[in-house]
């Protein structure tokens, strides 16, 4: 007869526990930072994206917060987009820059010969 181990069964219990517990209030949401996004023409495209603050700040460290979400945004739909030929850091820039009460908005344009070519294949 087998010797009966009582963590054959504590260990999956424990595992199937821990899926349903916790506290909801440490969650990651998800917002929708796109807004809009397009080429311009055929070197230039141009990403419109929204950066939240990092909780808690306020005045001048919440703006630049914002803004530096919205500009890692911006670099990650243009990394997505691109091929490894485009460089987002590189080959763009802020156009614009809007400071809203929660978050930022940012225009950001990125400009590289033959841009349209340079599309990421599915």
């Amino acid at each position: 007869m087998r010797n009966f181990n009582p963590f054959s069964i504590i260990l999956p219990l424990l595992f199937l526990l821990s899926c349903f517990g916790g506290d909801s209030g440490n969650k990651v949401q998800s917002v929708p930072s796109l807004i809009n996004e397009g080429f311009i023409n055929d070197t230039q495209y141009e990403i419109v994206c929204i950066g939240l603050p990092k909780e808690g700040l306020k005045g001048i460290q919440k703006e630049e917060s914002a803004k530096r979400a919205a500009l890692l945004n911006a670099y990650y739909f243009a990394k997505n987009r691109f091929d490894d030929s485009v460089k987002p850091d590189v080959d763009g820039k802020v156009e614009k820059v809007t400071m809203l009460d929660d978050h930022a908005e940012m225009k950001y344009v990125i400009t590289k010969s033959s841009l349209k070519k340079r599309i990421k294949k599915e």
